[in-house]
């Protein structure tokens, strides 16, 4: 049966390669093949949600795991091409998926047979006739600018989109968009007779960037409209299993606006930073204040969050390698705050949204890494300096990379003594930093291209994790753990890039 499936596939590949040729429409085939293997002790987030299950993470730290992307463009013409972009991963070998054989992470497992097949992104990209104008309509990767380019905290991810992009000349150009990430009770078809229709999130957002001799300048800005059923407040400000899932908000807005500044005008020396904002205007919770237990303010159900988040770096490159420093800041939570309903820190898009300066406490790794990520996502209520010596090489087709980088938290430790841990879970980043904790991360990477599409990568890191004593105040440790333990991985990653 599976060869006769494996022909099907094969005829119809080339039938469809037959009828795109008569039709005039191109498909080129692009994609990335990821394979991990290696150990990772004490992940700090994934350790956490280990121990809610009553496990010790540490009893299974080895990982072997695979992700396949593949990109297929049908191009029409210069003016007009279709994008279909699958995914397959990320497989654990020898993962069961929950006695399943159809999902996310299926097929990997003892006779493999998984139904998998995820769609990452389908979109059109199109211009409009006679004019300078594309678009770009669908399923799509839409990430604000990012000048450090750490990814933009506010929002990097895949979402259905309409994109309108057009360049004035070579100084000035503008990008507007339109996405909606949520749609909880499309139609009402799912929704119970209470429900609202008041169920979707949008955000519109513009993009303006400037070029100039030697330095580039992005302004933006982006406006969200947050239905009273969304979905948008699970995902965001899931409150460490806190909140209810069937919780409800009242009608929000929210906005942000940035700038990012890159200046390579005295090359080799380069400088980049980014400056933004970010307010999420109070919204109504129904049965949250209820649900956060010691400490928990009873006189406000309401709740939001704003905030400012800085980034920049230098560097400098050599003809073997850079040298570069760079470094964050954004503001904190306070108890007064929190107590009133008021977050300090800036809101994110979405909780998997951005920032990466390193490869093990923040999503740098490379290829899809494994258990990275160890310390959060988004960077919000935590400042941080660095220094890397970057693509070091004296061999050919082998380079290394050295971080070192020092990072604490910026919101006050009260919040923890007063809240007793639960509010600190509020979205964003995974584990809460406050002014008295530290962090110490080491990045020893080496990468070494095998062949010009296939790329072999050893990764070193490790992290020493120093908590404030306030975290004795947790009412459980395993919401953001006061432990200590150091946490370190030893990964090698093959990637296949055609």
């Amino acid at each position: 049966m599976k060869r006769l499936m494996a022909l099907v596939l094969a005829a119809t590949f080339a039938f469809g390669g037959v009828a795109s040729a008569q039709s005039g429409v191109d498909v080129k085939v692009k994609g990335v093949w990821d394979f991990t293997f290696g150990w990772v002790e004490n992940s700090f987030v994934n350790s956490r949600r280990a121990a809610d299950r009553g496990l010790d993470r540490n009893d299974d730290n080895f990982v072997a795991r695979q992700r396949v992307r593949t990109q297929i463009n049908f191009i029409a013409s210069e003016n007009l091409q279709g994008v279909l972009f699958f995914e397959i991963g990320n497989l654990d070998w020898g993962r069961d998926a929950g006695n399943r054989k159809t999902g996310q992470g299926a097929g990997a497992d003892l006779a493999a047979d998984g139904v998998n097949i995820e769609t990452r992104r389908a979109y059109l990209d199109w211009m409009v006739p006679d004019t300078g104008v594309s678009v770009r309509m669908g399923i799509q990767g839409l990430g604000l600018p990012s000048a450090t380019d750490f990814v933009n905290p506010v929002f990097d991810d895949d979402v259905a989109a309409i994109t309108v992009s057009y360049k004035f000349d070579d100084t000035f150009a503008l990008t507007a968009f339109w996405a909606r990430p949520f749609n909880q009770y499309l139609n009402d078809s799912t929704a119970g007779g209470n429900r609202s229709l008041d169920d979707e999130m949008d955000m519109f957002g513009l993009i303006l960037p400037i070029t100039l001799d030697g330095i580039e300048i992005t302004p933006w800005y982006v406006y969200s409209s947050v239905g009273s059923e969304s979905g948008f407040y699970q995902a965001v400000f899931d409150l460490g299993g806190a909140l209810p899932t069937n919780a409800e908000n009242t009608h929000a807005t929210t906005w942000w606006a940035g700038i990012g500044v890159s200046v390579d005008m005295f090359d080799p020396l380069t400088f980049s930073f980014d400056v933004m904002y970010g307010d999420m205007h109070k919204m109504e919770v129904r049965e949250l204040s209820s649900r956060l237990g010691h400490g928990a303010p009873d006189s406000t159900s309401e709740w939001g969050s704003r905030g400012w988040f800085v980034d920049a770096r230098i560097d400098y490159a050599f003809d073997f390698g850079s040298l570069g420093l760079f470094g964050w800041w954004s503001t904190g939570d306070s108890a007064e705050g929190v107590n009133a309903g008021r977050f300090g820190r800036m809101p994110s898009g979405f909780a998997d949204s951005g920032f990466a300066p390193t490869s093990f406490g923040w999503d740098r790794g490379f290829g899809m890494g494994a258990d990275a990520d160890v310390v959060g996502y988004g960077g919000a209520g935590t400042w941080g300096v660095g220094i890397q010596l970057a693509d070091v090489s004296f061999i050919e087709d082998l380079s290394h990379t050295l971080r070192f980088a020092y990072y604490s938290g910026t919101s006050d430790k009260e919040v923890v003594r007063k809240f007793g841990g639960h509010v600190p879970a509020f979205g964003f980043t995974p584990l809460y930093l406050v002014d008295d904790d530290n962090v110490y991360e080491i990045n020893f990477d080496h990468t070494y291209k095998i062949y010009e599409n296939l790329t072999a990568c050893l990764e070193l890191a490790y992290i020493h994790l120093d908590r404030s004593s306030v975290w004795k105040h947790a009412v459980d440790d395993n919401i953001n753990g006061s432990k200590t333990d150091d946490a370190w991985k030893a990964q090698i990653h093959f990637q296949y890039a055609f």
